[in-house]
């Protein structure tokens, strides 16, 4: 490559660094410059792409993580004296099935309708409680029994209209369940 004027050709003397915090000082500026394009540049195709391909690339500094995999809004018949809470057969293949073991499900599942006893941890009152979650064949849905209108119902005072949480935790072994929100104060607000 031909020299001239002691730079090469097509380059400038103000594009050469001087010493090593001159190339460090302009690699910062490159790096500040590209994120702010990248910044102003994400566009609503970008995140429809994204979707599509089922990732993002867009970063928040805060993400609320909801553990509650399973919600549902307390009807009369989880209130009854039917002495259950209906789980949807959907939410229960998707969300707590998968994290059991052959046994466990197979004592889910039996014809028999015994069950599979677990323990419930009530995370608002920090207690422990004992349920039995099997298959109910007639609605081909998922219960929580042997316990529940005791232990939840009348304990937990819950009414029609208030939403409740329930998660399977792996690391425990066990359910977690919360009251989410209440029906007198979601008509109250």
């Amino acid at each position: 490559m031909e020299k001239h004027g002691g730079f090469g050709r097509g380059e400038a003397p103000w594009n050469q660094p001087r010493n090593k915090e001159s190339a460090e000082e302009l690699e910062r500026s490159r790096v500040a410059f590209n994120l702010r394009r990248m910044r102003t540049s994400y566009t609503l195709g970008d995140l429809l792409e994204e979707s599509s391909r089922g990732v993002s690339t867009y970063l928040s500094l805060y993400h609320h993580y909801d553990p509650f995999t399973i919600k549902k809004k307390m009807k009369p018949s989880d209130l009854g004296n039917l002495c259950r809470l209906l789980v949807p057969s959907d939410m229960v293949e998707k969300h707590i099935l998968p994290f059991l073991n052959t046994d466990q499900i197979k004592q889910v599942n039996q014809e028999t309708n015994l069950g599979l006893k677990v323990s419930v941890w009530d995370s608002n009152t920090q207690s422990m409680h004992q349920l039995v979650f099997k298959r109910w064949s007639t609605s081909r849905s998922y219960i929580f029994n042997d316990g529940w209108t005791k232990d939840f119902v009348r304990r937990r005072n819950l009414v029609e209209g208030d939403e409740i949480g329930l998660y399977w935790d792996n690391y425990h072994s066990r359910f977690n369940f919360n009251v989410l929100s209440r029906a007198a104060a979601a008509a109250a607000s």
